[in-house]
């Protein structure tokens, strides 16, 4: 979880509701396999930590199976808790009872002091702390101060459990056992899909011995996972939640519980002259068995025949069905040149690292591909992205504007009317950011039927909602993109949105909080400390909210709220007035 940027001055007193959770008979599932209890719990994290996020929590510290989290108010902080107990009991479901990690909750309110650090002492933290264990295993225990704060405005049950003696705690203290019987899960707007195995292709090593070659071992690995996809009853992981891997030297059984995974394809490039040589194999995840391993010896001209045979090899071991498709589509050739190909794929790795340097870099070797071959629409929506990218975070070179030249090119793009999931990505994200989101929805959501695995669909989808005022399903939509994304760069953005959506449905606080998700990992960027210095105005918090407001201003001395509304593209003119009112509490200049 990324650092929280704190907004009080260090050694501040305040009330504030504190969460604690334990994983219980961690020490047990450890001993008996230490390897997969960490992944699954980083699994159940990335299912709970938004929940907590999008009722304002801030996580404290994480300590081993343990989490400490801080809420504005105890009915945020019931509310998050209620909500993180019934996506764990979904996910326990179908697990065997040896593998179920249940969680206890302690909740209490309380006075806290802040540290330098951001990290919160006193009475409500230790009696937080020392109700916790009083719960029971998939339970919530709470003090009479949250029963009070909350009392009408929570429907659940709430069991007395007595006045107990808790360690250092000078006077005894009434515990009430919280109801879970009747919670069910947060809805997501995954769409319910059958499929017989989940794959995830983790990065091919570059065996060559030029480290440039790095670009063509990741090429083949996303063109496998493109034509992988094209199977409609085979999950594909995303892209960017099986790079995150790279270089690692993790247990692929690991790996795959991790990602929820049923099977993985591991495999290594080496590329000398007008030569590859290309190894795979198919690992069934739960017993860590090879089901299936080649290798390959071809001349480069050959390339695209290669990943047809890797395609048809695997589906085929995978099920009979599936190797009927993958024998009847062929990859998509869009007649092509092997060297543009080999010019989009240098691309999109410079594409990748996310710099100004990266995408312009990319942008150039994209251009190069489209000379060679103008109708390949790979390159074309690569180049659009870019510059979209490139003009979010407000690059500038003399007179040209990204942003009009990435919505040129999205147009381009859009004659090919292609399933090329870039292309979707790029046209949903020009519909957003040129008004218009009932366009960018349809793309979207084009993107998730292609793979409901990947967060980029659910990330536009989040974006364009957000736009047409559909706030709650906006939030739900981005949450699965967070939940997705895994270590992907754009996760900053995912946050910003989630920032935004929050703020405009009134919930401030929240929108506070995955703000400071999108800081920690952009720490420029501008579209968000406009929303955190809105939010801090909407608080009232003027003096904590100062250094977003200085921020703006260094950003953009010309600011002001009347011009910045006039270049947001929300559909709707309360949510264009809402940003800019909390921007004029704020103290910008109107």
């Amino acid at each position: 979880m990324p650092g929280y940027c704190l907004l009080v001055e260090p050694g501040t007193r305040r009330l504030a509701a504190i969460l604690v959770a334990d994983a219980v008979g961690y020490s047990r599932m450890m001993a008996d396999d230490e390897e997969a209890t960490l992944a699954a719990l980083r699994a159940h994290r990335t299912a709970i930590d938004p929940v907590i996020l999008n009722h304002g929590g801030r996580i404290v510290k994480s300590t081993g199976d343990g989490v400490l989290v801080e809420f504005p108010s105890a009915t945020d902080a019931l509310r998050s808790a209620i909500e993180v107990q019934a996506v764990m009991k979904a996910r326990n479901e179908d697990l065997p009872a040896s593998r179920r990690m249940e969680l206890r909750l302690g909740l209490n309110v309380g006075d806290v002091v802040v540290d330098e650090a951001g990290d919160v002492y006193g009475d409500g933290v230790n009696v937080a702390a020392r109700v916790e264990p009083l719960a029971d295993p998939g339970g919530i225990a709470i003090t009479s101060a949250v029963l009070d704060a909350v009392r009408g405005k929570i429907d659940a049950d709430f069991t007395d459990g007595g006045e107990h003696e808790l360690k250092n705690i000078p006077r005894p203290v009434r515990v009430w056992r919280v109801g879970t019987g009747r919670l069910a899960p947060p809805a997501t707007p995954k769409p319910v899909r059958r499929t017989l195995a989940t794959v995830a292709v983790l990065p091919f090593d570059n065996m060559s011995e030029d480290a440039e070659q790095e670009y063509f071992a990741d090429g083949i690995t996303e063109d496998l996972l493109t034509a992988l996809s094209y199977n409609r009853d085979l999950g594909v992981i995303a892209r960017n939640s099986t790079f995150a891997y790279k270089g690692s030297a993790t247990d692929v059984r690991v790996v795959a519980r991790e990602l929820d995974a049923t099977h993985v394809v591991e495999g290594s490039v080496r590329k000398a002259g007008d030569r590859v040589r290309v190894t795979a194999q198919l690992i069934d995840a739960e017993t860590g068995h090879h089901v299936w391993a080649e290798r390959y010896d071809r001349k480069l001209d050959d390339i695209f025949e290669l990943q047809d045979e890797l395609v048809t090899a695997i589906a085929a071991k995978l099920s009979p069905t599936l190797w009927d498709a993958a024998a009847k589509r062929r990859m998509t050739r869009d007649e092509r040149s092997l060297d543009a190909w080999d010019l989009t794929i240098r691309g999109r790795f410079e594409y990748n690292k996310m710099t100004v340097d990266g995408l312009l870099a990319g942008i150039a070797l994209f251009e190069r591909a489209r000379e060679l071959e103008p109708d390949f629409v790979a390159p074309l929506s690569g180049a659009a992205g870019a510059w979209l990218v490139l003009g979010v975070h407000g690059w500038r070179d003399g007179g040209t504007n990204p942003i009009e030249r990435g919505l040129a090119l999205a147009e381009a793009v859009k004659k090919h009317d292609s399933d090329d999931y870039w292309a979707l990505s790029t046209l949903a994200a020009a519909s957003v950011m040129s008004g218009r989101p009932t366009d960018g929805l349809q793309y979207a959501r084009r993107m998730i039927e292609a793979n409901p695995h990947a967060s980029a669909g659910f990330h536009m989808l989040g974006a364009n909602l957000t736009a047409i005022g559909h706030l709650e399903e906006a939030i739900a939509a981005s949450t699965e993109a967070w939940r997705l994304a895994g270590h992907e760069p754009m996760r900053y953005d995912i946050a910003n949105d989630l920032a935004y959506g929050h703020y405009l449905a009134g919930a401030y606080d929240a929108a506070l909080t995955w703000g400071e998700q999108a800081i920690a990992l952009v720490p420029g960027y501008f579209q968000t400390l406009v929303l955190l210095a809105a939010a801090c105005g909407q608080l009232d918090r003027i003096e904590e909210g100062r250094r977003y407001v200085d921020a703006v201003l260094a950003a953009r001395p010309d600011f002001s709220c009347a011009r910045y509304r006039s270049r947001i593209v929300y559909r709707r003119d309360q949510d264009r007035d809402h940003i800019v009112d909390g921007l004029v509490k704020a103290g910008l200049p109107a």
